[in-house]
Parts: C-alpha cells; structure tokens; sequence
C-alpha cells in the first residue's frame, strides 16, 4: 500500500503493524517524524537495546540487512532493523534485499527510507506489496496551513488566523523551523490555549522577515512613503536588498499571471489560487489586483529585468535602485 505521510501520521494508530516501511521522498522532517514514530511503536521496553539495529546504506551491504532482519527479538515480540538513504544501493544491492521481501520476517520491522526512488523498479513493487510506501513530500498552500494548525491543535491550542498566516508568509514550508517555533510557542504562552499574531512576533526565530513582507505590502498597495520606511528597516535588519526583490518580482509574477487567466474566463478565485496564492489570502489579493491592469504588469515586468541587471552589477548602491523601482510604481 502507498500513501501520503499526513494521511499516515493521522491513520498510524489504527493501522495494522507492518512488517516493512518505505519513507520516500524529499521532506526530510516528515522521514524523520515517521521513522521516529514507526520504532518507538515497536520497540518494547528495556529489551529495546537488544532488539534496534540501525544503517545508512553507504555503509552497509543490503545481504549483512537481510542477516540482521532475520535474526529473532530478544525477550520481546519485534526487533527493529532501519536503514537510511537506500536511494544509494546499486540495483544489484537491491536485488539482494528482494528475496526477503518475498518472506519478510514475521518478527521483524524493517524501516527503509530515500530521498528518490523509482518506484516502477520491482523493487519498489515489491516493498509496497509486503508492506507500507508513505511518500514525503513538501507541504503547499492549503495543506501547509492545515499541518501547522493541527501541530498546534495536538499541543492542546488554538492559534488566530493572522498569526498562522504570518507563520506561513514569513517561514514557509521549512517544516523544522516551524516545528521548532510552534514548540516555542506553546511554551511562551503558557497556560493560554490561543497562540496571537503578537506571540508570533515576539516568538518566532524567522521573525526578521516580516519587515520584507511589510515592503512588498506597501509597494503593491502604492504606499510609496511606507515603502521606503520599511525597506530601510528590513536593510538595517540584515535582510539582503537581492532578497527583498526577489519577494516583490514573486508578487507581481502571480498577478500578472491571474490577470492573463481572468482574461482567459477564470474567475478571479481560481485564477489567484493557480497563480500560486493560498486561499485564506485570495481576497486580499483580489483587491490588490484592482490596482494594476494587465499592461502596467506588463510594462512593470520589463522595469524588473532592468532592475535586477543593476542590482548585481550596477554603479548605484542596491538600496537606491529600490528605491527609484518603488517610486516609479507608486507614480
């Protein structure tokens, strides 16, 4: 059987024990988060020692796997075998694995994890047939949002809706940093059950970014003064001027991109979420879209290449050739 990790993570306590598990993919929290979770399932008590081997393939041949997997639990009912990274083993390797996948030990968990793996090999056919794939793989969107809220959810929380779009804006989908600031917040505020946007800014590590989203705002809004306000801030901050374009040439990419698919009969909804925009923001940049036709964008797009031929290798120091951009938006 073959599913995604958060379906895995929400079903794992009901599943039936598996005598194999794959987690593949290139989201290197959830493979950490489900291996994590699959051996402390199976390991038991203080026999645990006797009973975990663990690998990464580079250092170890796939026919020594099959010997240790094979070996029967001391004193407890599984014995937990894991190799890591196995997107290294040669095909030759992996033939000597298959064999035992065929007859998999009864008293055995073997937990395998890849970044990439071609799962038209038999190989792959063979380990989703004996046991359990769970693909990992980044978190967009909708389904970031949900994942962030049910992690405060588990903590016992609630969390506004600002706050969890601000922890989304501002850090993405880097699931550890998120995974570190939402424990940070659910110590900070205590024996409160709802995490603010204020607990967001006073808490999280990624918090220097907000000044970049607060000049990307006033720029798209044509807050020329509030502009330069906060491109200085964000420059006096540490944030690199290369960067702070990078987040208004993405911005204005996706409403050129929405305005060419209204054009095409999309309703502006479906063309702001397929232009890349999460939907708790769409509103918002609906009515931002008002403000720019299809040809300012256009023009705007040609004055963005120019800009960044000068940021990198201009005479005019990068802070002025923002500057100089945002005005002739503003005009």
């Amino acid at each position: 059987m073959t599913i995604n990790y958060p379906e895995f993570a929400e079903r794992f306590s009901r599943l039936k024990p598996s005598p194999v598990y794959l987690f593949c993919g290139e989201e290197s929290f959830f493979i950490d988060e489900g291996v994590r979770t699959v051996r402390e399932k199976f390991l038991e008590g203080g026999a645990r020692d006797f009973n975990y081997d663990g690998y990464s393939a580079v250092d170890i041949e796939a026919s020594r796997v099959v010997e240790v997997a094979e070996t029967l639990p001391v004193m407890a009912g599984w014995r937990v075998v894991i190799v890591k990274g196995i997107d290294e083993w040669k095909a030759k390797e992996k033939e000597r694995v298959t064999a035992y996948l065929n007859r998999p030990s009864p008293t055995t968990c073997l937990i395998l994890t890849a970044t990439k793996l071609d799962r038209r090999e038999k190989f792959s056919s063979l380990v989703e047939k004996a046991g359990l794939v769970i693909l990992c793989q980044p978190l967009h969107k909708q389904n970031l949002l949900n994942w962030v809220r049910q992690k405060i959810k588990n903590a016992g929380m609630g969390i506004d809706q600002d706050a969890l779009s601000m922890l989304a804006d501002v850090i993405g989908n880097d699931l550890w940093t998120l995974h570190h600031d939402i424990e940070k917040l659910v110590l900070y505020c205590g024996d409160r059950k709802q995490i603010t946007l204020k607990d967001v800014a006073g808490v999280s590590s990624s918090m220097r970014s907000i000044s970049v989203f607060e000049v990307v705002n006033a720029v798209i809004e044509k807050r020329f003064k509030d502009a330069l306000f906060f491109l200085k801030r964000a420059i006096d901050e540490g944030e690199p001027p290369v960067r702070i374009f990078y987040f208004v040439v993405r911005e204005f990419r996706m409403m050129l991109k929405a305005k060419i698919l209204m054009e095409a009969g999309e309703s502006a909804e479906e063309a702001a979420k397929e232009a890349g925009v999460p939907g708790f923001k769409v509103g918002e940049f609906s009515q931002r879209l008002r403000k720019f036709s299809k040809k300012e964008l256009q023009r705007l797009f040609e004055r963005l290449i120019d800009v960044d031929s000068r940021l990198k290798g201009g005479a005019l120091r990068p802070e002025r050739v923002l500057e100089e951009l945002f005005l002739s938006i503003h005009r």
